[in-house]
């Protein structure tokens, strides 16, 4: 059975440049005029080594780029949950996100941090 991916939708406005696990996945483009967000397909493996501009079952870091801003959201996949064949539907929005399955069932949502908490962020894992 072929891996899931996770479908990444931009529900903002502004052009966003999407890099889980470390590296650049893509852009989406901000929401159509009639209000309908566009959409990034993102494969899913299972384990963090083979993890850059993908999801894997475990906590993903994801940096979304915004025109006028840096962010960032911790998204945890669980592979008991979903296993890795399993689709899922990421909604990222201005300040928070959220995970549903293929039936539509919210499964995780978590916030979407500033650019200043992922400053703050940083210098903390790296000791200043």
């Amino acid at each position: 059975m072929a891996n899931g991916s996770v479908y990444v939708f931009n529900v903002f406005s502004q052009t966003q440049t999407l890099s889980p696990n470390g590296l650049s996945a893509g852009t989406i483009n901000g929401w159509a005029k009639e209000y309908t967000p566009s959409v990034l397909k993102v494969a899913r493996v299972l384990h963090r080594s083979d993890a850059a501009a993908k999801f894997y079952n475990g906590t993903n870091l994801v940096i979304i780029q915004w025109e006028d801003g840096l962010f960032s959201a911790q998204v945890p996949i669980s592979g008991d949950q979903f296993p890795i064949h399993v689709d899922l539907l990421l909604y990222i929005s201005r300040n928070t996100w959220e995970m549903y399955n293929t039936f539509g069932v919210r499964v995780s949502s978590g916030e979407v941090q500033g650019g200043d908490a992922l400053a703050r962020e940083s210098a903390t894992s790296s000791g200043h």
